[in-house]
């Protein structure tokens, strides 16, 4: 009795034994069988296609398609499974797009494909010469230029626009983060304090800036220190200009320490185009007339607006 029970546990360890075997082995091939699947390979012909069972893009909003599978085809992607797959070398290639500020590949192991996540840069102003034209260059509000490569967006952005000619003191207009901060903190002092929305802001003559509000045309002069200073009076002087019967030409607030009203003469209302506003017309003529002449502007169109203090 005692040799058939060690003969038969003898002959259940060998089973075991061989079971394992068997077991590893079957495990080890599914396993060799399995890593050679074409579903852990990118299809590079889909892919350059921009097959959307291969590759996905999100967050473009502003960044074309194209530029973004460009470089996904300019880059060499080695050939191994997702899982192994490097994505430094693309993902640096995509962050230096000017409308990118951060980008994020996510791999999808299995069927393999990509995921591009975007983080774009915000655009806060659209520069264009006139009203009529369509905007050649983006400013984001980092200060970093979005040429018109990337123009019009593919969805619409509510950015402020700016008219200016692209030149300033002879040179071509150099954007940089603190000048684009210094417009933005004025355009949002402007529309806290107005609690109207700003329009455009014309910058074609740098020394004699208009501000177009929701109902009002602002001659701002220079954008200096004191500008924000002076975009404060907007708050009292609105509320004077709502009770105002004539027609307002322009709110005067080139000086810290005085403000007035430019009103509007008969004659002007002769020549309007049902396409456009007056002050649309005013800010929107040729550079001849874009800056106002104070000498054709006499003694009572101008009403100072007194001081609250």
């Amino acid at each position: 009795m005692k040799r058939r029970i060690a003969a038969t546990r003898a002959m259940l360890q060998r089973l075991r034994v061989c079971l394992s075997t068997v077991l590893i082995l079957t495990i080890c091939f599914f396993g060799f069988w399995a890593l050679k699947l074409p579903y852990w390979y990118i299809d590079e012909t889909k892919l350059y296609r921009a097959d959307p069972s291969v590759l996905t893009i999100q967050g473009n909003f502003i960044t074309p398609d194209y530029k973004i599978i460009n470089l996904i085809r300019q880059t060499q992607l080695p050939k191994t499974q997702i899982f192994r797959l490097d994505t430094k070398e693309l993902e640096k290639n995509i962050s230096q797009l000017q409308s990118v500020k951060k980008v994020y590949i996510r791999r999808i192991w299995f069927p393999a494909r990509l995921v591009v996540v975007l983080d774009e840069r915000v655009p806060v102003f659209l520069l264009a010469p006139n009203l009529d034209s369509e905007p050649n260059i983006a400013l984001s509000a980092d200060g970093f230029v979005i040429d018109h490569d990337y123009l019009p967006f593919k969805t619409e952005v509510k950015a402020k626009k700016l008219l200016t000619y692209g030149v300033r003191d002879g040179k071509d207009e150099v954007w940089d983060k603190k000048r684009v901060e210094e417009i933005w903190k004025l355009t949002k002092a402007l529309e806290t304090y107005s609690n109207q929305e700003v329009k455009y802001i014309d910058l074609r003559n740098a020394t004699d800036v208009y501000i177009m509000l929701s109902d009002y045309l602002i001659r701002f002069g220079e954008i200096n220190d004191t500008a924000l200073t002076r975009a404060k009076y907007i708050a009292s002087i609105l509320p004077e200009a709502k009770k105002m019967t004539q027609k307002i030409k322009y709110i005067d607030l080139r000086w810290e320490d005085a403000r007035y009203f430019c009103l509007k003469e008969p004659k002007e209302n002769k020549e309007q185009t049902p396409s456009k506003t007056i002050l649309e017309q005013e800010i929107d003529k040729p550079s001849q007339t874009q800056q106002l002449d104070d000498e054709e502007i006499t003694q009572s169109q101008y009403i100072e607006i007194p001081d609250e203090n």
